[in-house]
């Protein structure tokens, strides 16, 4: 699990990052320890395009549709949709109450298991939710994504294909990036492919 100042290192490309407190969560539970922590130490904050918008949270240029995490103050709204459909107080059956959306692409969820820590990917609209472990801890999670984010923005032209997204030697850099991250290529391999990421 990467520290917080390696964490605050990777992100700080994709937003700003400001300190917030656990008070701005909405939700109705106890926000998680890994989350306080994410929040008031780094702060996914991000830009602010229009005022009555306020900030977008951290966004990740990872190739295709970007990875966003909210701020904490929208991070209870991004459970609409997965959690529940037009109110928290009806909420849906196929959705479990430990399962918490840390971060959304596309509209495919990063979901925090709130029992066990763990990170799952998922993809939306295929009928029912079978999320795939992605991450064994938050910050891991975060830490992985920002560096796919981190190294897809390095890619030279030889490493892109209009078509494909990337070519051999770009997926080749990607992976060997996320497995120096990750300090194991099996571990950067298993999460690449419970993403899809370019399959």
């Amino acid at each position: 699990m990467p520290d917080l100042q390696q964490l605050k290192q990777l992100l700080a490309p994709w937003g700003e990052l400001r300190p917030q407190a656990a008070s701005d969560w909405r939700g109705t539970r106890p926000l998680p320890q890994e989350l306080v922590c994410l929040y008031e130490q780094i702060g996914p904050w991000g830009q602010v395009f229009h005022e009555r918008v306020g900030p977008v949270g951290s966004t990740l240029a990872v190739g295709g549709n970007p990875v966003c995490i909210p701020p904490l103050h929208k991070l209870f709204d991004l459970q609409s949709g997965y959690a529940w459909r037009s109110s928290p107080a009806q909420p849906l059956p196929d959705w479990p109450e430990h399962w918490l959306v840390v971060a959304e692409q596309g509209g495919d969820p990063f979901i925090l298991d709130t029992l066990g820590g763990q990170v799952l990917f998922a993809f939306h609209g295929a009928g029912r939710w079978e999320p795939r472990p992605f991450a064994g801890d938050l910050f891991t999670a975060i830490g992985a994504l920002a560096t796919v984010a981190n190294t897809h923005e390095t890619l030279g032209e030889q490493e892109l294909d209009p078509d494909e997204g990337l070519t051999p030697p770009g997926r080749a850099r990607i992976m060997t990036e996320l497995a120096l991250f990750l300090g194991s290529e099996e571990q950067a391999g298993l999460m690449l492919a419970a993403w899809e990421y370019y399959e």
